[in-house]
């Protein structure tokens, strides 16, 4: 019976999240608004003048599209923490709290729902850029892809949701998570190979 209560808690935080998810038209077009214009400027702006160390032979918008993708869905699961911080403001978090369930079901089940709204966001990337002429080769390629993509989604999430869960604040937050996404988003070699960097970096 408790595992029962445990999975229909799972369910329920995941399925608010996914309707928060798909009722803010402003914040799928905006986490996807950015991604796709980084490929716009970057994929065909760059692309003829750049000859790039250790990606020789493949275009320059084969080698973004993951990092596009990879930064939307970093900045997609981390705002699952974000929402953690607004619950608790606007006391939907003490109410569960008190509900007699698991507060693991509870994390698990927001976890779960940001990890799917970031993996929504990622194949709605790879799509457009698909439509720009991305190409996957091999369908396990596509499988690997995946998996990366759920590691990611699952790796911030839970990162996102252990630093709100220690905040009362939500500028706090913010500018925590900045002084963490931006260097990791930049140093993880989306917009050029990591063999470009120095030795030492």
């Amino acid at each position: 019976m408790k595992s029962n209560n445990n999975l229909q808690t799972i369910y329920v935080m995941w399925l608010r999240e996914i309707k928060k998810f798909f009722r803010a038209k402003s914040r799928l077009l905006g986490t996807i608004g950015m991604p796709f214009f980084f490929l716009l400027a970057l994929g065909f702006g760059f692309s003829p003048m750049s000859k790039m160390v250790g990606a020789e032979g493949i275009s320059y918008l084969d080698f973004l599209v993951p990092g596009m993708i990879g930064m939307s869905m970093l900045f997609a699961s981390v705002t699952g923490g974000l929402s953690v911080l607004w619950d608790r403001e606007f006391g939907f978090l003490k109410e569960i709290m008190v509900a007699p369930v698991s507060r693991w079901a509870i994390i698990l089940g927001r976890i779960i729902g940001s990890m799917s709204t970031a993996l929504i966001q990622g194949i709605l990337i790879l799509a457009i850029s698909m439509l720009m002429g991305f190409k996957i080769v091999g369908l396990i390629n596509v499988v690997f892809g995946i998996i990366f993509m759920i590691l990611i989604s699952a790796g911030f999430t839970g990162f996102g949701v252990a630093i709100a869960s220690k905040l009362d604040d939500t500028q706090g937050f913010s500018l925590i998570m900045n002084f963490v996404i931006f260097p990791t988003f930049l140093l993880s070699g989306a917009f050029f190979p990591v063999t470009n960097f120095p030795a030492w970096l």
